[in-house]
């Protein structure tokens, strides 16, 4: 049989997954010459031998590829037989870089798991032993292509055993980059709280695990950042823990050993298993058990509690001392602000907070803070987007430019995009504050050199006092299309869905905050909407926000605002509300109103939560981003009769467009109070009746336009019991229902859906 040859390019997530050393025992399996070598966007393959074997190869390549290996599209050409004598890996050449995937981090793998627990290995007892399929990468990169010299591991040069693991085609450890040993890599050890250095090593661990039995609270470098920990079965560190932090309410997220420890203080259903125990290891949102073993202010007030297993060798060595334990590893880093990545950072900005300080000498060179999600409806959604996500791309169903999407304020991310993949960065956090927009600037600028994709348009948010709005004016200029934020919403809710350039989509987006077209704020919008634009079709009634933002702090103000003119003055007072000022404040926010002095009108959904949950005394002062609607949630779930008063009805706004009566669904809650329903039974009564509210405009509204598929998007969408209803009701009602896959509901999709905009070069308002 004649010799032939072939020419291969792959695309995919097809560096730092040991796909090279594959394809050369691949080849070599089946008995053919040629090389692989990395050129950066691809990895280009040149097979020569019989034809049968040739097929032989090209049908195992796909489906033996290494299980961190993400194989896009193989190109194969057929070309000249040049009778090369075998098969060899050839160096990485640099190239364009475009479509080039870094692996993300993941999980530390089985294998090595075995190795730093088997005495008679030489890895035993070291946290940072890692091969081409577990361990961080993304966090490890500071340019392309992905080679050593090019990340954080360049700092550890490699020891003879090492070189010979390294540069074995056979060896599992063949050109994993971060692979080192106790003789050349990063070490580990433990410092009190003015950085002395009291053990290092597995000592460092053993006396580390001992001071969190004790109660103490430790400080743990990881891949992509730092947590703060201490035991999460003891009520006393946890309760000094926020003090320390001064976050009196906000959840903890917990780490235990494994899913048999995570079943004595929650009940993970199937896909919450699938989840917690994937290698990209995010915190998952599980139901509480009613017997948990857990301190009670890990979760306060709570129905669920944020839990993850062990995905670092430090972690695994921990659980492995006190099988058992249970951790709070809550990020180190004040809300809406960078995680903190560095010794002297820590020891400087954890004062006074960490009592000890776990470190270990690997450079984090991306910060990335843990992934977070949530089973909503039956279905997956991400409430953070970031580590084993980042850099990932997400395939979009069309082509676009080379373009960049800057996020909006809270829960920003940034996206760039070309071609058909769009690259969303790592959870950012809140760019109001400097330090953070700082952070923006650098993931942004870090995205750029990882993907090649240098931006020719831009979408930002219509709001024109973002510092995003600014970041990308300035850089853009007039190539920056600002693109209002239930749309980027709806735009981001439609290209997750995979749909094409011509589709049609009647958009749910529900919020706390976004800039209307007129000025207002939005949150509560029916949007008509195409990927050309947009038409606002429906929306909540605006209410009065007396004092703004102040109104977000102290939700008993948007109760006064949205019962103002339904209640006379003595019945207003008498309701149980708090004020931190008490009888003053309530004068003074009733003046405001009178006078309509500083009152800001939204139709935000989030804010008709927070003013339910504050007249039914279940969450009076907001501490912390989504409380009071968090908490509702949690006393709905307790409801034992789940009532189905009609508490809302809609009304017929300007050129009859509908709009929900939110003030008479907080109306109802007040004649109901007090009555034979429970504050439980009200809470299941407004989440049921604003969900089916807005689900019936919703359905009338597509039946009218001529809609057929109704999407759900927005921060309330990880409310599982108005996502179900509104899911339930469209269903219903014959139309196909959409929510998030592959991007977050709430503002981390922003980028992504201002980036599409840009993309197709569309103006952000009226439908073509």
């Amino acid at each position: 049989m004649q010799n032939e040859a072939r020419l291969l390019h792959v695309t995919g997530t097809v560096q730092g997954v040991g796909f090279r050393p594959f394809i050369y025992r691949l080849a070599k399996s089946h008995r053919l010459s040629g090389y692989v070598k990395n050129l950066g966007n691809h990895v280009e393959i040149l097979i020569e031998g019989k034809r049968a074997n040739l097929e032989s190869f090209i049908t195992d390549l796909p489906e033996k590829k290494p299980p961190l290996a993400r194989i896009k599209e193989i190109k194969i050409d057929t070309v000249s037989f040049s009778d090369l004598p075998e098969f060899i890996i050839i160096q990485s050449e640099l190239g364009t870089f475009e479509d080039s995937i870094i692996p993300p981090d993941t999980a530390i793998c089985e294998e090595c798991l075995m190795e730093i627990f088997d005495p008679s290995s030489r890895y035993y007892h070291y946290p940072f032993t890692v091969c081409t399929n577990c361990g961080p990468r993304y966090t490890t990169v500071r340019t392309l292509p992905y080679d050593r010299e090019n990340t954080s591991m360049a700092d550890f040069p490699l020891c003879g055993e090492c070189e010979v693991e390294y540069t074995d085609p056979f060896n599992r450890r063949h050109h994993a980059q971060p692979v080192c040993c106790p003789e050349c890599g990063p070490e580990l050890w433990l410092s009190d709280s003015q950085g002395n250095v009291l053990a290092k090593d597995y000592e460092a661990i053993v006396k580390a695990s001992d001071l969190l039995q004790q109660g103490l609270i430790l400080s743990v470098k990881g891949f992509g950042g730092f947590h703060i920990a201490c035991n999460a079965r003891k009520e006393e560190p946890v309760q000094e823990l926020r003090r320390r932090l001064g976050r009196p309410e906000q959840p903890f997220a917990v780490m235990a050993k494994d899913t048999a420890v995570v079943e004595s203080f929650a009940e993970p259903g199937d896909k919450d298993l699938k989840c917690l125990t994937s290698t990209r290891r995010p915190i998952t949102v599980l139901p509480k058990s009613k017997t948990s073993e857990l301190a009670g202010s890990v979760s306060p007030n709570l129905h669920n509690i944020g839990v993850m297993l062990p995905y670092t060798g430090t972690q695994n060595l921990l659980f492995d001392l006190v099988p058992d334990s249970v951790y709070v590893m809550t990020s180190a880093n004040l809300p809406g602000r960078p995680m903190v990545v560095e010794n002297e950072e820590a020891l400087e900005k954890l004062k006074g907070i960490a009592d000890f300080h776990l470190l270990h000498n690997r450079v984090i060179a991306n910060r990335n803070d843990d992934t977070v999600i949530r089973v909503v409806n039956g279905q997956k959604e991400f409430i953070r987007r970031s580590r084993g996500l980042v850099p990932e791309p997400v395939e979009l169903p069309f082509k676009v430019g080379a373009v960049a999407g800057v996020g909006a304020e809270m829960n920003s991310t940034v996206t760039l995009a070309k071609g058909k993949l769009a690259y969303i960065s790592q959870y950012i956090g809140n760019t109001g504050h400097m330090e953070t927009l700082r952070y923006h600037a650098e993931v942004f600028q870090h995205l750029v050199k990882l993907t090649g994709i240098e931006p020719r348009n831009w979408g930002c948010d219509l709001h024109p006092a973002f510092n995003t709005t600014h970041f990308a004016v300035s850089r853009g200029g007039e190539k920056t299309l600002r693109v209002q934020h239930h749309y980027a919403h709806t735009l981001a809710l439609m290209a997750d869905n995979s749909l094409p350039e011509e589709s049609r989509i009647l958009g749910i987006a529900l919020d706390g905050v976004g800039y209307g077209e007129d000025g207002t704020v939005w949150g509560g919008e029916l949007l008509g909407a195409s990927y050309s634009g947009y038409e606002r079709l429906g929306y909540l009634l605006p209410q009065p926000m007396p004092g703004g933002d102040l109104a977000v702090k102290i939700p008993a103000r948007m109760v006064l605002g949205m019962l103002f003119g339904k209640l006379g003055e003595a019945e207003l007072e008498k309701l149980p509300l708090y004020y931190p000022r008490d009888k003053q404040e309530f004068s003074a926010v009733l003046q405001q109103l009178q006078r309509k002095i500083n009152v800001t009108m939204s139709s935000s959904a989030g804010r008709v939560l927070d003013a339910a949950a504050a007249l039914l005394g279940i969450c009076q002062v907001r501490t912390y981003e989504g409380e009071p609607a968090m908490k509702l949630e949690s006393a709905a779930k307790k409801s034992l009769h789940g009532p189905d008063l009609p508490l809302v009805f809609r009304k017929e706004g300007e050129a009859g467009v509908p709009v929900l009566d939110t003030t008479e669904l907080l109306l109802g809650v007040y004649e109901h109070s007090g009555g034979k329903y429970s504050p439980e039974d009200l809470a299941f009564a407004v989440e049921e009746n604003l969900a089916k509210g807005i689900a019936e405009i919703a359905t009338s509204l597509a039946a009218k336009k001529d809609f057929e598929k109704i999407g759900l998007s927005g921060g309330v969408a990880y409310n599982d019991h108005i996502t179900s209803c509104i899911a339930r009701t469209v269903k219903e009602a014959g139309f196909e229902f959409l929510t998030h896959r592959r991007v977050p509901c709430g503002d981390g999709c922003i980028s992504f859906g201002q980036a599409i905009a840009a993309g197709l070069g569309k103006d952000s308002e009226g439908i073509k």
